[in-house]
């Protein structure tokens, strides 16, 4: 029991890391025993501080590596930078999103292509990328897992969010699908749809904690409050150890009831 929700050794990639949940998981698996942690994003600045500040949590390293990852040349270029590093990776998280909102009413082709690349065509084909390294080191027993973050979103009617949600509903089917097919290579498949979190894409509705939108907001939400690094990581930590890997094809919702009462 007491290596339950270990990570010792384990080579892990999550896409988007260079803040909010990105970091939040990649700061858990990193305390959990990950030997190594690549994280993404575009903005090499912010993406080299917080791997430093991540490597400095334990054991583990964090490697930034930056690419745009809404095009396949972006996808090409960071497999063959991790292939060239890695022989295998034990955890792919694909993290990295892009929220609009856009009404029915301005909604062009150009933010629907937009979201619809980064949100769900890459995560498909950066998924496939790496099904070699993600196949070498998997048994039955230490399975390779797949992450997709989803949104509460993808569930829920928010007419103001067309494309956003619209890329976060095929994620989840996307993860049944991929449950599905790479079952017999020991790769497990689910899913996080969180709720409301302190992150970049909330930042507008939490900046300042004394307005009253954002104290109305947490009171309707069951939960009472936002979600924070240590929800976020500790259900990533739980899904890639061996506490959750009887978990496959799953859609696990982190909201603090916010399903319930939105």
């Amino acid at each position: 029991m007491e290596n339950l929700f270990s990570m010792d050794g384990k080579v892990c990639l999550v896409t988007g890391g260079s803040s909010g949940l990105g970091s939040y998981m990649a700061h858990g698996f990193l305390v959990a025993g990950a030997a190594r942690v690549y994280i993404t994003a575009r903005s090499n600045e912010k993406l080299n501080a917080k791997a430093d500040e991540l490597s400095s949590l334990g054991t583990g390293e964090c490697i930034p590596i930056s690419e745009d990852l809404s095009s396949l040349e972006g996808i090409n270029s960071l497999v063959s930078k991790i292939k060239n590093r890695e022989p295998y990776i034990d955890v792919l998280v694909n993290n990295a999103g892009l929220g609009l909102a856009t009404p029915i009413d301005s909604l062009d082709v150009g933010d629907w292509d937009r979201v619809m690349d980064i949100n769900a065509r890459s995560p498909l084909f950066l998924t496939q990328a790496l099904l070699e390294p993600l196949r070498k080191n998997a048994t039955q027993k230490d399975p390779s897992r797949v992450i997709f973050i989803s949104s509460v979103a993808a569930s829920m009617v928010f007419p103001s969010v067309l494309a956003y949600s619209s890329s976060k509903n095929i994620l989840e089917h996307l993860t049944k699908q991929l449950a599905l097919a790479l079952r017999d290579d020991f790769i497990r498949v689910n899913a996080i749809a969180p709720g409301r979190f302190y992150s970049e894409m909330t930042r507008r509705a939490w900046q300042d904690p004394e307005a009253e939108s954002f104290k109305a907001e947490l009171k309707r939400i069951p939960a009472h409050r936002y979600g924070e690094l240590e929800d976020m990581a500790g259900v990533a930590v739980m899904l890639c150890s061996r506490a959750g890997s009887y978990f496959h094809g799953e859609i696990l919702n982190l909201d603090g009831g916010f399903r319930l009462a939105f």
